[in-house]
C-alpha cells in the first residue's frame, strides 16, 4: 500500500458509503473521488466499484468517476458491463480518449477470453481495433498508447490466424507509433513513454531496445504494481512473448520478479511455471540489464519462493476430490517429534482425529503436492494435534513419502517489530490452485520475545495483513528470507483484538508461531 494501509482504506470505504446514502454536497463527493483514486492505486477494485456506484447515483454525469468505475469492472471480469458504463462518455471533452482506450481494453479482454475464436471474438476484435484507432489517428503523438495497443491487437490476431483489416500491418503501425513517440519532448518522457517504446519495439523483436526502455520503466520511482501488472498481462496475453524461450520468456520472468518485490505486487502462475522457475538458471545478464544492480538478488528471491512452493500441498476430500485446505511438508524433528520422517503440518480445523467442527478425519483426506505433479497421497493418521482454541495444529503422517520434495525449513526467530517487516503466505486460497499472497503483506505484531505477552502460556500468535481466503488454512507463513515462522490460523477477519494487552481492534490475519508448535508437549 502506498498511501494508506488496507485497514485504513476499509474504514474510509465504510465511512464514505454510509455518508453517500444521504444527499451529498460537493465537498463530500470530492472526498469520495479522492478515495476512488486511492482504491485504484491499491488495486482494491471491489471497493472502488461500490464507492463509484454510490457517487454516480448522486452525480451521474461525473465522467471521471464513470471511467474509473469502468476500469474496476474490467478488472473484476465484467467487461460487457464496463462498455455500457463507458458509452455515455465517448464524447466527453476531458475523458473521451481514456474512454475509447478502456472500450478497447474491455473488448480486448472479451477477445482473449474467447481464445480469439468464433463470432464473439471476431466482434470484440473489430470493436477493439476501432476503439484504439480512433484516438491514435486523430493525434498520434498525443495518443500514442492507443497506437501501441493497436499494434498488439493486430499482432495477436495474425498470430492466431484471424483476418486483419486491410492496411493494418504490425511493422507499419510500429514505425508510425515510434515516429510519434520520437516527437515527445524529453521532459514529457514519463514511465508510460518508456513502456510504450519498449512495447512498440516488440513488433520488430528489437530486444536490446525493449530492455533499455523497460529498465527506465521499472526503475522509475513513480511506478506502481498496478502499472507493472498491466504490462505483464499485455506481454503475455497479447504479445505472447513468453513463447520466445531465448529472450521473451526470461524477460517476462524478470518482470514477474519485480512485480513480486513491489508493495501491493503479485503475480499469477501456473504449476508448470512454478516448477520451471524453481529449477531454471537465471538469465545471463538480463536481470542486471533491466532491474539494475539489485536484479540478480530480486530474481533469486523470486526463485526461492518458487522452490518453497513445491513443498506446499493441498488437503483434498476423498469423497469429492475438492480442495479443503493447505498443508506443508516438514521434518518431524523440526516440530519436536521423535524420528526423522517427513510429515505434513496443517490446522486442526482442517484435519483432526474426530472430524470435529469444519475438519475432516484423516482417513477422509488426501494430500497432493500439485506443483510437482505428485499423485494424491493417503493420510496414514494424525501423529499429534492441538485443538483450535490452542495451537490449531495437526501433524499428519503420509502413507507414502512424497518424491522429489524437500521439507520446509523453520526458524525459531521472529522478525523484529521496530521496523517494517513483510510476511508471505503460499496456499490454496479459495480452494483454487496454489497462490502467493504478496499484497499489503505487513507483519502487524506478535507475542514472541523479547516483549511479547501471550495470555495463554505456550501459545504465541502473529498478526499480519495478507490477502488470504478460505482454503489458506494450514498455509506456511514465511519471513522475507522464505523461512517458515508460523502456521496460518485464520484470515481476513475485521474486529480482531490487538495483541500484548493493547487496546482496540483491527483487521488482521492470525498465525501460530512455529516454535510454539515445536515446543508443545508431545
Amino acid at each position: 500500500m502506498q498511501d494508506a494501509t488496507h485497514s485504513e482504506l476499509r474504514r474510509k470505504v465504510e465511512t464514505t458509503l454510509a455518508a453517500l446514502k444521504r444527499p451529498a454536497d460537493a465537498r463530500r463527493l470530492d472526498r469520495a473521488r479522492s478515495l476512488i483514486k486511492e482504491l485504484q492505486d491499491a488495486r482494491e477494485f471491489g471497493s472502488l466499484s461500490k464507492v463509484a456506484e454510490a457517487v454516480l447515483r448522486q452525480a451521474p454525469k461525473d465522467a471521471n468517476t464513470r471511467r474509473r468505475y469502468a476500469q474496476s469492472l474490467i478488472e473484476l471480469g465484467y467487461a460487457t458491463a464496463a462498455i455500457d458504463v463507458l458509452d455515455p462518455i465517448r464524447n466527453d471533452q476531458a475523458e473521451w480518449a481514456e474512454a475509447y482506450g478502456l472500450i478497447g481494453r474491455a473488448n480486448k479482454q472479451i477477445f482473449f477470453d474467447a481464445s480469439g475464436q468464433g463470432a464473439v471474438a471476431e466482434r470484440a476484435f473489430k470493436a477493439a481495433i476501432e476503439a484504439y484507432r480512433t484516438p491514435f489517428e486523430k493525434s498520434p503523438r498525443q495518443y500514442y498508447w492507443h497506437g501501441v495497443n493497436l499494434i498488439a491487437m493486430v499482432t495477436a490476431a495474425k498470430r492466431i490466424g484471424l483476418k486483419v483489416p486491410a492496411g493494418f500491418k504490425p511493422d507499419a503501425l510500429a514505425k508510425a507509433v515510434l515516429a510519434a513517440l520520437d516527437q515527445v519532448p524529453a521532459k514529457e518522457r514519463d514511465i508510460w513513454y518508456h513502456a510504450s517504446v519498449a512495447e512498440a519495439n516488440l513488433a520488430f523483436r528489437a530486444w536490446d531496445e525493449v530492455e533499455r526502455h523497460l529498465k527506465a520503466y521499472v526503475n522509475d520511482s513513480t511506478i506502481r504494481a498496478f502499472a507493472l501488472g498491466s504490462t505483464l498481462r499485455q506481454f503475455t496475453e497479447v504479445w505472447g512473448i513468453d513463447a520466445d524461450h531465448e529472450r521473451g520468456r526470461p524477460l517476462v520472468d524478470i518482470l514477474r520478479a519485480k512485480a513480486m518485490s513491489m508493495p501491493d505486487g503479485g503475480i499469477e502462475l501456473s504449476p508448470a511455471d512454478i516448477r520451471r522457475l524453481a529449477q531454471a538458471s537465471p538469465p545471463q545478464g538480463q536481470p542486471e540489464a533491466i532491474l539494475g544492480d539489485d536484479g540478480p538478488q530480486t530474481y533469486q528471491w523470486m526463485q526461492t519462493s518458487m522452490t518453497r512452493a513445491r513443498s506446499v500441498g493441498a488437503i483434498r476430500k476423498k469423497s469429492d476430490g475438492r480442495r479443503h485446505g493447505t498443508c506443508f511438508l516438514v521434518k518431524a524433528g523440526s516440530l519436536g517429534l521423535p524420528g526423522g520422517e517427513l510429515v505434513v503440518l496443517t490446522n486442526y480445523h482442517v484435519v483432526n482425529p474426530e472430524g470435529g467442527g469444519l475438519g475432516i478425519r484423516p482417513e477422509a483426506a488426501q494430500v497432493q503436492f500439485e506443483v510437482v505433479g505428485s499423485p494424491r497421497l493417503e493420510v496414514g493418521g494424525v501423529v499429534w494435534s492441538s485443538p483450535e482454541n490452542m495451537l490449531d495444529a495437526a501433524v499428519l503422517r503420509l502413507a507414502a513419502t512424497p518424491e522429489g520434495i524437500s521439507p520446509l525449513e523453520a526458524t525459531d526467530k521472529l522478525p523484529v517489530l521496530t521496523e517494517p517487516q513483510g510476511v508471505y503466505i503460499i496456499g490454496h486460497a479459495g480452494g483454487d490452485e496454489l497462490a502467493f499472497s504478496f499484497q499489503d503483506n505487513k507483519l502487524l505484531d506478535h507475542e514472541g520475545p523479547p516483549d511479547g505477552k501471550p495470555p495463554v502460556p505456550g501459545r504465541v500468535r502473529l498478526h499480519y495483513r495478507a490477502p488470504t481466503k478460505e482454503g489458506n488454512s494450514g498455509s506456511p507463513v514465511f519471513n522475507a528470507d522464505w523461512e517458515v515462522i508460523g502456521l496460518h490460523h485464520y484470515g481476513g477477519k475485521a474486529g480482531v483484538g490487538r495483541l500484548n494487552g493493547k487496546e482496540g481492534i483491527y483487521a488482521a490475519n492470525e498465525g501460530i508461531w512455529i516454535r510454539s508448535i515445536a515446543g508443545a508437549p508431545k
